[in-house]
């Protein structure tokens, strides 16, 4: 066996798309879930037809033009998130906890002077921030594997390059030539690179934690027609903000493999970025009871800056040491839009009693894509043009449904609600009961003061979702079966005059 121990430094970084950008980012800031404050929340976020609330603003902007008296709201968060794994047949709870500010804004509602016959009655104007998209979760999972080794995946991307070892520590600085630089991947000139690990008999855990989310900064004005046609639209600005980090280990745990102990990988990735959307947005009040809604919400085109780096440590038998490599410091700037979205709503009010309401939501999440910037290599666009392909193979139309009610008692509003978010992929390749569908059931209770108000909401998040630790050509390797369950509570505080 020849063995190749020598730390080499890397001061050559070459663009390594592949560690930073997947299909599963573009998802990730393509599925929004609403309910950034204790009214919304606590109704099911299905405000699309009703407005009044800031927190749907962000669904129909039309909804600033329902508003009477001038406001101001803030509404803080606090999150609990337990995730329940499953790898070969082992399962493991973990948790995450968070506090965020979900929600504010402040709605300006300027009166046109009455004269005879004038028939638009104000002209309103709003800003503030609504949390679209949160980030934080912490997953562990672990098991024993008799058939393969991430090792192996290393091997794939060394063999099909055809990279020699001089040249392998700056062709994959991530991963492989991190594996090659601390021996877990050896060289035969005959059959090229192999593992240690190679046909697994491995311990295998990962626990990664990602934390952050995204904002909609929205500039919305809107007017309202002789108390029956209300019109809006929003300018939005957005804030991106993504940690991912990762601590995968593989052990011989029945001591097994020769020469090999354990190896240690670790992955961490920061993202930021920055957008804007547009939104148009009516409603219409049919009669006193019965009111439509409609909204149309322009693609969000994200400008997106990655910085990440890895590291990775083999432990051999005793007499042959530990050997450690880390990578150099990544970066990549790219450009993701996310699919446009159409919302359809209606809402039954009853005056001093509440109301019922509903919508319906449509996005395909095949429009998503990344444009890499044109400075970028050629290897970079034929991966760019590789990424988009996996999108609209994966992934296709879907919707969403939320449900509200809220029952008026004097100074009193009781709410209950309920969403479904629809899975974003298409059914041949989704894993059936994991796809990430989400519901949510929800409640609250607020109090309605002339000059003030208080709402406190709950929401309860049920999703299932499957993650795939690696894959290898012609090798059924095991997969993590995921349920995560997210309590919300959300807490908003609002005056008015």
């Amino acid at each position: 066996m020849k063995k190749i121990l020598t730390a080499i430094s890397v001061s050559l970084l070459l663009s390594n798309f592949v560690v930073a950008q997947t299909d599963e980012d573009a998802i990730r800031y393509s599925q929004l879930m609403y309910g950034s404050s204790g009214r919304g929340l606590g109704a099911g976020s299905a405000f699309g037809a009703l407005g009044g609330d800031y927190s749907s603003l962000v669904i129909n902007p039309a909804g600033v033009s329902i508003f009477q008296n001038s406001q101001f709201s803030f509404s803080p968060s606090f999150l609990s998130i337990k995730n329940n794994s499953l790898f070969t047949g082992n399962s493991i709870d973990d948790h995450k906890y968070n506090f965020n500010v979900s929600g504010f804004g402040f709605v300006w509602v300027k009166q046109i002077e009455e004269k005879e016959n004038r028939k638009w009655r104000n002209l309103n104007f709003a800003f503030g921030g609504n949390r679209i998209a949160g980030f934080h979760n912490s997953i562990y999972y672990s098991g024993f594997n008799p058939s393969s080794s991430l090792a192996e995946k290393f091997v794939e991307s060394a063999n099909n390059s055809q990279v020699s070892t001089v040249d392998i520590e700056n062709a994959f600085p991530f991963d492989a030539g991190l594996a090659y630089s601390t021996a877990l991947l050896q060289y035969d000139s005959t059959t090229g690179y192999w593992a240690l690990t190679e046909g697994g008999l491995v311990k295998q855990e990962q626990s990664y934690t990602t934390r952050g989310g995204m904002t909609e900064y929205a500039f919305t004005m809107g007017s309202n027609y002789n108390d029956r046609l209300y019109l809006g639209a929003s300018v939005g600005l957005i804030d991106v903000n993504y940690n991912f980090s990762s601590d995968y280990t593989e052990t011989d745990a029945n001591d097994s493999i020769t020469y090999f102990k354990s190896f240690n990988y670790n992955q961490s990735q920061h993202t930021s970025g920055a957008g804007v959307d547009l939104k148009f947005g009516l409603i219409a009040r049919l009669n006193d009871y019965v009111r439509i809604g409609g909204s149309f919400h322009s693609p969000s085109f994200l400008f997106m800056h990655d910085r990440y780096n890895s590291s990775m440590q083999t432990v051999l038998d005793d007499t042959l040491g530990t050997f450690d490599s880390s990578s150099p410091d990544g970066s990549f700037d790219y450009n993701i839009t996310t699919p446009w979205r159409l919302n359809g709503s209606l809402a039954l009010t009853f005056k001093k009693y509440g109301f019922l309401s509903m919508d319906y939501e449509f996005l395909d999440y095949s429009e998503a894509f990344f444009s890499f910037n044109s400075g970028n290599s050629t290897d970079d666009k034929s991966y760019e043009n590789s990424l988009n392909q996996t999108i609209s193979k994966k992934y296709g139309s879907s919707y969403n449904i939320r449900l509200g009610g809220e029952a008026v008692i004097d100074i009193v509003r009781l709410r209950l609600g309920y969403a479904m978010y629809g899975s974003p992929f298409k059914p041949e390749a989704a894993v059936a009961g994991f796809d990430n569908k989400a519901t949510v059931y929800s409640g609250g209770i607020g109090i309605k003061e002339e000059g003030y108000f208080i709402d406190l909401g709950f929401g309860r998040t049920k999703s299932a979702s499957f993650l795939q630790p690696y894959s290898l050509t012609g090798v059924d390797v095991p997969g993590v079966k995921l349920n995560t369950y997210t309590n919300q509570f959300t807490f908003t505080i609002g005056w008015k005059w």
